[in-house]
């Protein structure tokens, strides 16, 4: 597995957060365990008050027994025992009330029998008061014997063990609230330190390891670097090796051209001399097809000396060092014009030439790129009358491109890329002169000036050059 796998890294920092998010999600299922029983300890608190509270609204109805019985005995006046009335109607519910606070408490219901048999003693006891007292008997007698005050004190006894009871379970629940908070706080305090060293040692460990991986990766990136810096020191090794054998061998290419076209030269001219020689001598004895056959062998030479020409030039073009100075383009182009004008005075041509066009070359090459372009496009619209030629620059994508533009013949874009190959020609012999070394020798000139040229034509519409030069200054 690479060190700097994305699985491991996202592993590392999964492992980082997860782990204490657990440990966090699990101290929060304690903490609501822990609040949901200080909630039901609360509740329990809240229904022991309520329950005090019927306590003492049960012993104060018993109150209100007693003293209503005991006013009315005393003053005699049955006012006196409305209290006693109204308690007597209140109880029951009040003593329900109390028995169903007191359920599942099985002290306190025993604790809730003795107190209904003691109010139904203690109502006995009262009964045969008032009945003696509305018979004359002897009530006060009953009152002295104390039977009615110790069944009430006995009363009272239940109902304060009752609150003794109450108040004794709701201060237990209350203590016990009070140390579930104490631990609540206690483990929350000790589990978030755990939590916190815990994060901080896998933290330590996970920048630990992605620092180690870090520096294994950088140390392959590192080798990786200096293999590939050797791998380019050796390619361009061999780079610079194939264009030392490749320029040997175009220089002994060209050289080789150069002799043969130069040795060529003698014999075409002796070829082309006894011939002239021959047709002047012996013109009167030679037949019409003799003398026929010494013209066409005179134009094969004439050809074929053209052809020398050219290749000599194409090979010059290549070999001569290259010059580079300010040129006057339009000025080169106004010359050539010039030339083309004088050879063939005949002709009417607008030929339009952009002035101010300038450049840094060799002046001696671009006259050549120039001969051939304007020449190509005055013998190309030889067959069309009053003819127009351009010469003219244009900017596309920041760069300068001169163009030579024409209306002649033009040729059939399916055979472009012949175009600058020598000895490839557009168009027959007998229709235009040439050799179909021009163009060749005019695309070596702009790849030597670290320029780029292209063309575009239409059959019957003209033709248009376009090239770039390094150092255009227009």
């Amino acid at each position: 597995m690479p060190l700097t796998d994305p699985r491991r890294f996202r592993r590392l920092l999964l492992r980082a957060i997860l782990v204490p998010v657990g440990l966090l999600l699990l101290l929060a299922a304690l903490l609501l365990w822990e609040v949901r029983d200080l909630l039901q300890t609360q509740e329990a608190a809240r229904r022991s008050q309520v329950t005090l509270v019927r306590v003492e609204r049960v012993r104060q109805l018993f109150i209100d027994r007693e003293t209503g019985l005991r006013g009315f005995l005393l003053a005699g006046d049955r006012i006196f025992l409305e209290p006693y009335h109204a308690a007597e109607q209140a109880l029951p519910k009040a003593l329900d009330e109390l028995e169903r606070d007191l359920e599942g408490k099985p002290t306190e219901q025993v604790r809730m029998v003795e107190l209904r048999e003691g109010w139904k003693s203690w109502e006995q006891v009262a009964t045969r008061m008032l009945a003696l007292y509305d018979e004359g008997g002897d009530w006060l007698g009953l009152v002295r014997s104390g039977v009615g005050k110790e069944r009430m004190d006995a009363l009272r006894a239940i109902l304060d063990t009752l609150v003794a009871e109450e108040r004794q379970r709701a201060e237990l629940q209350g203590a016990e609230a009070e140390q579930g908070a104490r631990t609540v706080l206690i483990l929350g305090l000790l589990w978030a330190l755990t939590v916190g060293v815990l994060l901080a040692w896998l933290s330590r460990r996970q920048l630990l390891t992605l620092a180690r991986d870090y520096e294994a990766s950088l140390a392959r990136v590192q080798a990786q670097a200096d293999a590939l810096r050797a791998s380019e020191a050796r390619l361009e090794s061999r780079v610079a090796q194939r264009t030392a054998e490749l320029t040997a061998a175009n220089q002994e290419l060209e050289s080789f051209s150069y002799s043969v076209s130069h040795d060529l030269r003698a014999p075409l001219r002796a070829i082309d001399g006894f011939a002239q020689a021959l047709r002047e001598d012996e013109a009167e004895r030679l037949s019409s097809g003799s003398r026929q056959l010494l013209e066409r062998l005179q134009a094969a030479a004439m050809r074929m000396g053209q052809l020398i020409d050219d290749l000599l030039q194409l090979s010059r073009v290549t070999r001569a060092e290259l010059r580079r100075e300010p040129v006057d383009l339009s000025a080169l182009a106004s010359s050539v014009a010039t030339e083309l004008r004088q050879r063939e005075p005949g002709r009417e041509v607008n030929l339009a030439i952009q002035p101010g066009l300038s450049t840094r070359g060799d002046p001696r090459l671009l006259r050549v790129l120039m001969e051939n372009l304007l020449g190509n496009a005055w013998k190309f619209t030889s067959k069309r009358p009053g003819a127009r030629i351009e010469f003219f620059s244009e900017t596309a994508g920041g760069v300068t491109h001169y163009a030579v533009r024409d209306d002649g013949v033009g040729f059939d874009m399916a055979y472009a890329d012949k175009l600058f190959t020598p000895f490839q020609r557009m168009h027959k012999a007998t229709d235009f002169p040439g050799t179909g070394i021009g163009l060749a020798t005019v695309q070596r000139i702009v790849h030597r000036h670290g320029g780029h040229i292209e063309a575009q034509a239409t059959v019957g519409g003209g033709a248009i050059f376009r090239f770039t030069l390094q150092e255009s200054l227009a």
